[in-house]
């Protein structure tokens, strides 16, 4: 029965990706389910270790937790990239923020991950498989890594207390389990916008998608970073 809810991505290979081929017990947890999210969005595994690079401290020690909930052996902390400027050759100048990152062993759990993502193309099936709850901490750990939301102020007319108008979506993603990601939503009850493909000035292809604030906090969706929850304390409680 679940087999005919999933997806019908032509990549999809459910026996791979729900295979648990490892030699240590799996815990479906919250922080497993986080731990996925970030994964797919702004983490990596490299020599066997888990790779983050993000801008917000909180985000980078929120994900230490969850590993170290998972593995308490594993030893890892945060350290900080200053920020850079650097100069093109055509004259132009970008300046990169100061990021916060992880590099922490998690032997066993990389191979795990990779699989059960079909190498960062699908939405692991253990999560289409899990009770809303675990499901809600899987969709935090995407949206801390590649969602967004945005405060503007609505034109109004003069003497008149102007009002903010929210939004909120995901996006600059490539093609593949971000499709798969607003069928999720869809399936908690969350109203979603049709996903767009747009290419970069250099080429590359991304895909993003908008989500109605007002249902995304109906169905208890939630960030973790301060940042982003800040402005959801006014969004949840204002219409958008």
């Amino acid at each position: 029965m679940l087999n005919s809810l999933l997806p019908k991505c032509k990549n999809m290979d459910l026996k791979q990706i729900s295979r648990q081929d490892c030699t240590f017990k799996i815990v479906l947890n919250k922080e497993l389910f986080y731990l996925f999210g970030v994964y797919l969005s702004d983490g990596s595994f490299s020599e066997r270790k888990f790779i983050l690079q993000v801008i917000d401290k909180d985000f980078a020690e929120k994900t230490l937790s969850c590993i170290k909930k998972i593995k308490p052996d594993c030893n890892a902390n945060i350290f900080e990239r200053k920020s850079t400027i650097r100069r093109w050759e055509d004259g132009k100048v970008s300046k990169c923020q100061k990021k916060y990152c992880i590099s922490a062993g998690f032997v066993g759990f990389d191979k795990f991950f990779i699989e059960q993502t079909n190498q960062k193309h699908h939405i692991p099936f253990c999560v289409w498989n899990a009770n809303d709850g675990l499901k809600r901490w899987f969709i935090a750990g995407i949206m801390d890594g590649d969602g967004w939301i945005s405060k503007t102020k609505r034109e109004t007319p003069p003497n008149k207390v102007g009002r903010f108008q929210y939004r909120i979506g995901i996006g600059g993603v490539s093609e593949g389990w971000i499709h798969e990601f607003r069928q999720l939503l869809n399936g908690m009850n969350v109203k979603c916008n049709k996903v767009e493909r747009l290419q970069t000035k250099d080429g590359k292809w991304f895909c993003r998608f908008n989500i109605k604030p007002k249902t995304f906090f109906d169905s208890k969706l939630f960030f973790t970073i301060e940042r982003k929850r800040n402005r959801c304390t006014i969004a949840s409680t204002t219409a958008c």
